[in-house]
């Protein structure tokens, strides 16, 4: 057989013929080294891009490539899968990937402030991100079976595992674990257990959930614990592609917490659930949704701080909630909302249901919150801080008790106008009368929570108090200006008065109040058991700082205390023109006051004054609930008489007082007992001498006693009667209050220069019942002796004294002639008798006087001394008479009475309406006059009786049994004798 091929072409046939053998030889060793080709290829390819790596290729065919795969430091790689299988399609135009498996893939990345990192894989994904895959680039399948990220954070470590799916660009399913993780920065701290998320793509809508279980959770002050949160959401698809969002949206919400606390706010129990329903539409940047929400909060139980609640629920409602991007994150509803809470506690204020309505639109975005709304607000509540009512309660106190047990809460109109974009100033306002009304009746009215602002409260026998707020001002530092009228009775004070005015500020600093003038201040009575203090009035000034100042429950009170007034009736003083610097504080129930009295003036009101006014001066405190005061006491304008040191323990409410004057000296032209009392006011000046008083004054809430010594060791003063000298003595003073002495008082006088000369005079005395009672005074006087039965002084103003005096064998010669009628009358008698009296200044009244002469003696009467004579007896003469109707026999009474020697004397002394003392004269004895005298009658005058109607001699010897009626002028004779006294001691006359 013959070659048909020309010999030309047969180096050229076996050319082609190596060429294709040694193509088909490195085809079969590029087929059995495709691994190795592979893996350097790929490897080759993450160095060009500066990424480090490490494959090992278990296959690599025409459609499937399937290798281990580590990048970054071998030892720690950032990203390592135990397989990667890739199936592919080859391609004129190039390759296309039809599906990436990753199995059990790790990534180690951090996010930190500047974004997310992914290790040696940074570079690639940096120049993914300027190349993004071209629009008409393949869409592989992605699936991660068991993948797992390890993601370190600026705020602790997370990791995740992931089974995850994406077809066509489109996440199809998401199921994920998150391990428990502890995530803490500055405002937070998340203690995280094991949460899980899924995702399911059906058509164009994707399904979510959401569990996240939380031990801990501290983010912006709240805390939660025992936290789980579960969101299940139904929402279009983003398409990424054409950047669209349209379709109806559907969200819900669980929170639910054993506890959640922001600050000392705290919710039990609580269970949060929110749910949304709505569409979406527009482009994703400028997407809008818009549908109806709802979210509901209850909770088992609620504190904030010490105050506490039961049940609360809470629900926020909008048909037409919108969130606009465009408008950039706008967020707009118009809101309706309700919360309940009951058993509300705060101290010992309970609500025991409180209900709140209302709503209005919300508007929130990049400018801020805005919120308007309009809340009705319904409740009751009681406080039981000041306890039941008690019988001493006072009416106000009682009827505070009864409104505060009981009362309803209403406030209609609540308005809210929040702006975060201008947070000055109080967001709240009241469109009508914030009030309360008690059950027991009356009402407390709030009539705005800004100025101008009015606080009432009236009616149900409550106490009237009026607060008007002028300014308020809700700043960094807030203050309001104010004005406070208020009457109440409360604790002992009893029909209070306060009004003040000036500036309350209340913030971190605490509050305070600074007075714009003198704060009035008045009460109707003090109640102190038996001891009560009448009618305080006052006045309390600045003194250059806050009158008034409470910060973290401690307070303190500082100002002057000015024209302080006060009755204080069991003392049976008044105290006025008060002033004193006083500060005070307390905290609980720990309270101290001091006050520096400067001058306050002690006024005496019993009827006959003990003493005169006397200026208080000295220092006063109250520490430990005992109340302390050491005062000095002077006269107005001269020297300091007596000492106080006071003792009161305000919880027992008993104490005392202690009183004591130095030795005090009289002296002329310097101190006068009449100064210090008018009592002193017998005590004629000048007196000299000394005399000291040691008293005091004790309580309890039972009532109040008292008592005293005055000494006097000794006295020379001038009485209306004359001088006194020598008067000494000791009274012991079982009562001041009334003025009560202990039985057997004693005073001693030396001597009184008075008509006569009285020695020796001593009388025992006590006061009681408002009366000095002298009983067994006695004196030497005219060689015998005086004294009072009896002598009742009242010291009542203008009551009459009352007495009987006792005469004793008393000489009436130096009496009378040392008397001012001594010139008409000369009485040489010695008597003894008894002398009922009652006397009321110059005025004395004798009622039933007797008097007896106990020897014979002789009177002799100026017949002008005695009017109204009428004389009645036997006047027996040598010549026998026929007695006439005319004047005859009186005329030989008035002889009789000029010169009559007696046996015997007896008068009757009383005092007529008319203020003259009628003697009724019944005497025995006979006419004897100095020189012998005799009548001589003719016998005509005898018979024709011419005698009758003459004067006519008393002879001498007549014998004389008489009664004589006759008056004396003794209120004039008392008053001259008086005026004559006092003319005595009063001081000569200055050129």
């Amino acid at each position: 057989m013959t070659d048909p091929t020309p010999p030309k072409t047969r180096p050229l046939r076996l050319i082609l013929a190596l060429v294709g053998v040694a193509l088909v030889l490195l085809a079969a060793l590029t087929w059995l080294n495709r691994r190795m080709l592979a893996r350097e290829a790929l490897t080759g390819w993450l160095r060009s891009k500066g990424v480090a790596s490490e494959a090992q290729v278990e296959a690599f065919g025409p459609s499937t490539f399937v290798a281990r795969l580590r990048v970054g430091d071998p030892a720690n790689p950032d990203f390592a899968a135990e397989r990667v299988e890739v199936r592919y399609r080859l391609r004129l135009t190039g390759l296309d990937v039809v599906s990436v498996t990753l199995r059990r893939p790790v990534l180690r990345a951090q996010l930190r402030r500047d974004g997310l990192h992914v290790g040696a894989l940074d570079p690639l994904v940096q120049e993914f991100l300027r190349r993004p895959p071209r629009p008409d680039a393949a869409k592989p399948r992605v699936a991660i079976d068991d993948g797992m990220l390890h993601l370190a954070t600026d705020y602790g470590p997370v990791r995740l595992t992931a089974d995850a799916l994406v077809e066509d660009a489109r996440l199809r399913s998401l199921a994920a674990t998150s391990a428990p993780a502890r995530l803490r920065g500055q405002g937070f701290d998340l203690a995280l257990g094991a949460g899980t998320l899924k995702a399911a793509t059906t058509g164009d809508r994707i399904d979510l959930s959401l569990s996240a279980p939380a031990e801990r959770a501290t983010l912006a002050g709240a805390t939660l614990s025992d936290a789980r949160f579960s969101l299940n959401a139904k929402a279009p698809y983003p398409d990424l592609e054409k950047r669209r969002g349209d379709g109806a949206v559907s969200i819900r919400a669980l929170l639910t917490a054993g506890s959640l606390a922001a600050g000392d706010q705290r919710l039990a129990d609580a269970r949060l659930t929110a749910a949304f329903d709505g569409q979406a539409s527009g482009w994703i940047p400028t997407l809008a949704v818009a549908g109806a929400g709802r979210a509901d909060l209850t909770a088992k139980g609620a504190s904030l701080g010490q105050s506490r609640s039961g049940a609360v629920q809470a629900s926020v409602a909008a048909d037409d909630l919108r969130w606009d991007r465009k408008a950039g994150d706008l967020v707009t509803a118009t809101l309706r909302t309700r919360a309940t809470a009951d058993g509300i506690v705060a101290g010992d204020l309970a609500l025991p249901q409180l209900d709140v309505r209302g709503g209005g639109p919300l508007r929130a975005g990049p400018a801020g919150v805005r919120l308007d709304a309009r809340l009705a607000a319904q409740g009751r509540g009681r406080w039981s801080g000041l306890g039941r009512p008690l019988p001493d309660d006072s009416a106000d106190i009682a009827a505070i008790k009864r409104a505060a047990r009981s009362f309803r809460i209403s406030a209609p109109d609540v308005r809210l106008a929040l702006d975060t974009a201008r947070p000055a100033g109080l967001p709240a306002s009241l469109g009508a009368p914030l009030r309360l009304l008690p059950d027991s009746g009356g009402e407390v009215r709030l009539t705005s929570l800004a100025a101008p602002a009015r606080l009432t409260v009236s009616g149900g026998g409550l106490p009237e108090v009026d607060v008007a707020v002028r300014r308020l001002d809700l700043g960094p530092s807030p203050f309001a200006d104010l004005t406070v009228r208020a009457a109440l009775s409360a604790g002992p004070v009893q029909d209070g008065q306060v009004e003040a005015a000036g500036r309350l500020r209340f913030g971190e600093a605490g509050v305070s109040f600074t007075a714009e003038r003198c704060i009035a201040v008045q009460a109707e009575r003090l109640e102190l058991g038996e001891n009560d203090v009448e009618s305080l009035a006052g006045r309390l000034c600045p003194a250059g700082g806050p009158v008034f100042a409470m910060r973290d429950g401690a307070w303190r009170l500082a100002g002057r205390a000015e024209a302080v007034t006060a009755a204080i009736p069991f003392a049976q003083v008044r105290a006025d023109s008060g002033a004193a610097a006083i500060t005070a504080s307390g905290a609980g129930a720990r309270l101290t006051a001091r006050a520096q009295v400067s001058t306050v003036r002690l006024s005496d009101t019993t009827a006959e004054p003990r003493f005169n006014p006397l200026r208080l001066s000295g220092d006063a405190s109250l520490s430990g609930g005992v109340l302390k005061a050491d005062l000095s006491a002077r006269l107005p304008g001269g020297p300091t008489i007596a000492t106080a040191r006071l003792s009161h323990d305000t919880a027992a409410g008993s104490g005392g007082v202690a009183i004591e004057t130095p030795e005090l000296a009289f002296a002329e032209g310097g101190l006068q007992p009449d100064q210090i009392s008018p009592m002193a006011g017998a005590l004629g000046s000048p007196a000299v001498g000394s005399a000291r008083f040691q008293g005091r004054f004790d309580w309890t809430a039972d009532g109040a006693t008292s008592g005293g010594t005055l000494t006097v060791p000794r006295l020379d003063f001038t009485s209306p009667a004359g001088p006194i000298k020598g008067l000494s003595g000791t009274a012991v003073f079982s009562s001041l209050a009334p003025l009560t002495t202990a039985p057997g008082q004693e005073l001693t006088v030396e001597t009184v220069e008075t008509i006569v000369l009285v020695e020796h005079l001593r009388a025992r005395f006590e006061i009681a019942d408002n009366l000095i009672r002298v009983a067994g005074s006695e004196a030497d006087v005219g060689g015998g002796r005086v004294r009072l039965e009896t002598l009742e002084i009242p010291l009542s103003p203008g009551a009459p004294s009352r007495g009987v005096l006792v005469v004793e064998g008393v000489q009436l010669h130096d009496l009378v002639e040392a008397s001012p009628f001594g010139d008409k009358v000369e009485f040489d008698a010695k008597v003894s008798g008894r002398i009922p009296f009652e006397a009321n200044g110059t005025r004395i009244r004798i009622t039933g006087g007797e008097l007896k002469a106990i020897q014979p003696g002789r009177i002799s009467i100026n017949r002008t001394a005695l009017t109204g004579v009428q004389a009645e007896g036997e006047i027996k003469t040598p010549v026998e008479a026929a007695p006439a109707p005319n004047d005859t026999f009186t005329d030989f009474a008035y002889q009789a009475m000029e010169n009559l020697a007696f046996d015997k004397l007896a008068a009757t002394i009383s005092s007529r309406d008319d203020g003259r003392l009628g003697v009724l004269f019944h005497i025995i004895g006979r006419h004897d006059p100095p020189q012998k005298q005799r009548i001589r009658l003719t016998l005509m005058d005898l018979i024709q009786r011419r005698f009758l109607g003459r004067k006519l001699p008393l002879p001498s010897g007549t014998g004389v049994n008489l009664t004589l009626d006759t008056t004396l002028n003794l209120d004039d004779l008392l008053a001259d004798y008086a005026e004559y006294q006092k003319a005595r001691n009063s001081a000569p006359v200055q050129p």
